[in-house]
């Protein structure tokens, strides 16, 4: 598969321009065909991260946007159905900007999935044994998805969806053919600019995207699913780092992609474990540093 049929997208705004430049590092080589949407970018942030990646773009003035979402960032959600109208390329693959990449193998495995199971969107499920959620409040967290999809929807809609995995929407890939960018755009739309909960609730107007994408994904099953490493969601299960890499702490896994949702609330957490993107050069002043310290000692 040429690079020309395959684009990476993701999309920042000045809170996470800092995170978008760890994630075009962490990318490499992948940095040459990423493209950037720029929602809320300053100047001197936009040139930066221009000059590590394939452009940065405007969102287009004929894409809709939210209407009174609760989160400012809300167009880096309400863009990602709308991706085929601004990239021509065969395959697309997002990557939210609070990600990195350990393990670049990752990025070609999503593009030759989506090849493979052409029509299917390729994404992880938030299900995994080192989840603790998954292990001892399964039950209460499917209560609060159940919830969840009542105020997007309805009851019924609520109970279609019950106990179906949730899988984030953070990290994809999938044909332009696929037909459920359309599907999904529907969805979206309506939310985004009918329901007016989005404009009381950070909550709903955070996950309502993720929602709409998983009720498609789940009504017409056009999806693969892939193991939690391939997105692992930092808020859902643990990590650790164990000298130049990071690795779940019981089974010593190392995560292809690191997510790092929920930094808000958690990025002290993330800096004090190291869970933050190093580069090379930063890990090796790390691990000296360490070392002399442990001499010292």
């Amino acid at each position: 598969m040429s690079n020309a049929s395959r684009v990476i997208v993701t999309a920042s705004d000045e809170n996470y321009a800092w995170l978008c430049l760890n994630l075009l590092e962490s990318l490499g080589k992948w940095a040459r065909i990423t493209h950037v949407i720029d929602i809320g970018l300053t100047p001197a942030s936009r040139q930066a991260i221009e000059s590590r990646c394939a452009g940065v773009v405007d969102v287009p003035e004929d894409a809709w946007t939210s209407a009174g979402a609760a989160v400012a960032y809300a167009g880096a959600m309400t863009i990602r159905p709308q991706l085929t109208r601004l990239f021509d390329h065969d395959y697309i693959m997002w990557i939210d900007a609070d990600c990195w990449v350990q393990d670049r193998s990752a990025i070609s495995t999503y593009f030759d999935i989506a090849r493979r199971d052409h029509g299917n969107f390729v994404l992880a499920a938030e299900l995994d044994v080192e989840y603790p959620h998954c292990i001892s409040a399964y039950d209460a967290r499917m209560e609060r998805l159940r919830d969840l999809h009542s105020q997007l929807w309805d009851e019924a809609v609520a109970e279609e969806l019950h106990g179906n995995v949730l899988m984030n929407t953070g990290v994809f890939a999938a044909s332009r053919q696929s037909p459920v960018w359309n599907a999904c755009e529907e969805h979206v739309k309506m939310q985004y600019l009918e329901n007016t909960r989005l404009a009381d609730s950070a909550r709903l107007s955070h996950m309502a995207e993720q929602q709409s994408l998983n009720r498609v994904l789940h009504e017409t099953q056009l999806f693969t699913v892939m193991p939690a490493e391939f997105n692992w969601t930092c808020g859902a299960g643990p990590l650790v780092r164990n000298g130049f890499y990071v690795e779940t702490p019981i089974l010593r896994r190392r995560p292809r992609i690191v997510h790092l949702t929920q930094l808000s609330a958690f990025e002290a957490q993330y800096r004090e474990k190291y869970l933050i993107y190093e580069s090379r050069r930063q890990r090796i002043r790390r691990f000296v540093r360490q070392r002399l310290l442990r001499q010292a000692d």
